[in-house]
């Protein structure tokens, strides 16, 4: 039987650069030192531990894990319960604040909780992971630990998971479009005629607007404007945990140059929007963004925003863009794609974790009608 050992560490700096170096994981991004430092330096709310998976004293993974307090309360009024169950829960849980651990990237959609080098067990080195998560050392004991977004691929070795009791669910997924376009114009004549008017209409309403690529500089700059736009949208999101801070753009800017893409969108001079992506890959990838919602009814930022990031995808020469999650439906009319994801979640004690299930049963993905606005 192989010997996995692990390694906890509670700041990303205590890791050795050359254990980096033993996993090759220093060109992924989301998993590099520099862009977990940056989420790390900015977010002081959160808890951070990271484990060094080791196969006879070798590197052979590393997983990311953040931990923090959230009112359970709030979420159970949101999601769709049947009401005794939700009445029940609601007693249960009614003022409390419950300590979560989450295996992945709070602010990210996708399963940035665990890198594998190549080569190895995905497989066991989940069932690794599943096991260590309730006996690590953290300032303050989890009740709730969780592992999050695993695409179809990723899934079928963090299913088993479920060994450890762990219950899965499906959350909304990320939606992606495959760039087969040379430019912007080539990829409106592709559309049907009422989804390309859609698009034309966004350009015409938003024609006012003026889009800036912001420095670190600038990002710092505007930062507090920045993060009002951002806590903007934030607090219209069904499901939150906590905010991310601003500041995290800046020190990624700062490490990853041109490819941390933050674009600012301005009327008569007024900070009104921005949004932010990463290129990763050959893919475009699309992070957070912020709105002034007044101005969004009358110049159409959000949607002008999914024009640009075809529109940024299509200069790249990317293969790819992830539009990310939520505003599934908008998304699809442009073209977009779901790519299904899946999370896992498990109370601490044996018998609460019986009494989650039908809870975790009941968290239904939010509905929509999937378009499909190209010719053929």
């Amino acid at each position: 039987m192989p010997n996995y050992t692990c390694t906890t560490y509670s700041s990303i700096n205590d890791i050795d650069n050359r254990v980096f170096k033993a996993l090759d994981c220093e060109e992924t991004v989301y998993f590099s030192k520099p862009f977990l430092q940056a989420f790390e330096r900015a977010n002081k709310l959160i808890t951070y531990t990271y484990l060094i998976i080791a196969l006879d004293n070798k590197p052979v993974a590393l997983a990311i894990t953040q931990a923090i307090d959230i009112s359970l309360e709030t979420a159970t009024e949101k999601l769709p319960l049947t009401q005794q169950l939700a009445r029940s829960l609601q007693c249960y849980l009614s003022g409390k604040k419950t300590h979560i651990l989450v295996c992945g990237n709070i602010f990210l959609s996708g399963a940035y909780g665990l890198y594998v080098k190549t080569g190895i067990d995905k497989r066991k080195i989940y069932n690794t992971l599943s096991r260590k998560l309730k006996k690590l050392s953290t300032p303050k004991k989890p009740r709730i630990f969780f592992l999050k977004d695993f695409n179809a691929q990723e899934d079928a070795s963090a299913s088993i998971a479920e060994k450890e009791h762990f219950q899965s669910f499906t959350v909304e997924p990320n939606m992606r479009l495959a760039v087969r376009w040379q430019d912007f114009e080539t990829y409106k004549a592709s559309l049907k005629s009422k989804y390309r008017v859609k698009v034309n209409r966004a350009d015409t309403l938003s024609k006012h607007l003026i889009s800036t690529s912001f420095t670190a500089t600038q990002i710092r700059d505007n930062i507090h404007k920045l993060q009002g736009l951002y806590n903007n949208v934030v607090s219209k999101a069904v499901f939150n945990t906590v905010p991310i801070a601003i500041e995290t753009y800046a020190l990624l800017k700062e490490a990853f140059k041109d490819q941390v893409r933050f674009t600012a969108y301005s009327k008569d001079g007024e900070l009104v929007g921005f949004s932010t992506a990463f290129i990763v890959n050959d893919v475009l990838e699309a992070h957070f963004i912020g709105l002034d919602y007044d101005f969004n009814k009358t110049d159409a930022i959000y949607q002008r925003m999914l024009n640009d990031y075809i529109r940024q995808g299509l200069s790249l020469g990317v293969k790819e863009i992830n539009l990310g999650r939520t505003a599934s439906e908008i998304k699809s009319t442009l073209g977009a794609t779901p790519e299904q994801l899946r999370c896992y979640i498990k109370h601490r004690r044996t018998v609460a974790n019986m009494l989650f299930k039908p809870f975790v049963r009941q968290i239904k993905m939010t509905e929509y009608k999937q378009h499909t606005p190209f010719k053929n």
